[in-house]
Parts: structure tokens; C-alpha cells; sequence
């Protein structure tokens, strides 16, 4: 079985995670890729929506972005892999930049996973009672089986 486990770094996330690595522990699941989309809404200021050529100010900032991108990415993969030191399972890593939940559902296809893990994402009050855009959309756009973790 191969699955694909959604992350972003966040508290709800990492119960994705901790789920994930409990079941490869206790089923057949022979390979697992973490997915990480930074969303590129978030990539680009407003201000800087279709404009190019960039000053030499606002390309320094993409710089900055850039690397604080790929700082966090790191951070997010290395506590996640560490979930699954005692496991015997190839684990992957999979950085997107996009719209999280059409990168996912991509890479759901394109790997053809059988399971997709992801995160339901409850914030407080009435929203708690409504999964978040991104896990409601994944569960819409991907063909194969989804399991969402509260």
C-alpha cells in the first residue's frame, strides 16, 4: 500500500502525521510520501501580482521569501521524518508551490497513491463544526480513498 501524507507544520498536521506513522506500523503500507505545498497566493505580495520586471528592492524580498520558504520546508520534513525513524518503509518528501489543494490532489494522481492522509482543520468556534477549505476541496478533487484526522 502507498500512501500520501499531507503536512504544512501545523499542530493539526502533525496529528496527520503521528496517524500515519501508526499505521505503517500496524498495516502493509510499503511506502509513504509527505507532501508540503506552500501556497502561492501567499508567495507574492498583491502589490506584486502580475508585475515584472521586479525592481532590484523587490527582488532582494523574493530572495528573503525564498529562502524563509525553504527554511520552513526543512523544518516541516525533518520533524516529520522523524515519526518514521522506526519504520522499515521508504519515505519521501514532496515540495509544491501552488494552490495546496490542487497540488495534492496532482500528486494524488500522478503517484497513484492509495490512501491520501490529510488534516481536518477546525480553528474555533462555529468553524469548528467545518473542515477547512483545503482538506473539504482535497476531499472533492481526489479520485482515490482520503483519511481525514481530526
Amino acid at each position: 500500500m502507498k500512501i500520501l501524507v499531507c503536512t504544512d507544520g501545523s499542530e493539526n498536521s502533525r496529528k496527520c502525521l503521528e496517524v500515519a506513522a501508526k499505521m505503517v506500523g500496524d498495516c502493509t503500507i510499503n511506502e509513504v510520501a509527505l507532501i508540503f505545498v506552500h501556497n502561492s497566493a501567499q508567495f507574492f505580495p498583491d502589490y506584486w501580482q502580475g508585475k515584472y520586471p521586479f525592481t532590484p528592492e523587490e527582488e532582494q524580498e523574493l530572495k528573503k521569501i525564498d529562502k524563509r520558504v525553504i527554511a520552513e520546508r526543512k523544518k516541516v520534513f525533518t520533524e516529520a521524518l522523524k515519526l518514521f525513524d522506526q519504520s522499515n518503509v521508504k519515505v519521501d518528501t514532496i515540495f509544491r508551490i501552488g494552490h495546496p489543494a490542487e497540488k495534492i490532489a496532482e500528486e494524488a494522481e500522478k503517484g497513484n497513491y492509495d490512501i491520501v492522509v490529510i488534516g481536518r482543520r477546525g480553528t474555533g468556534g462555529v468553524k469548528k463544526l467545518f473542515m477547512g477549505s483545503v482538506s473539504s476541496t482535497v476531499l472533492q478533487l481526489v479520485k482515490t480513498n482520503i483519511m481525514i484526522v481530526k
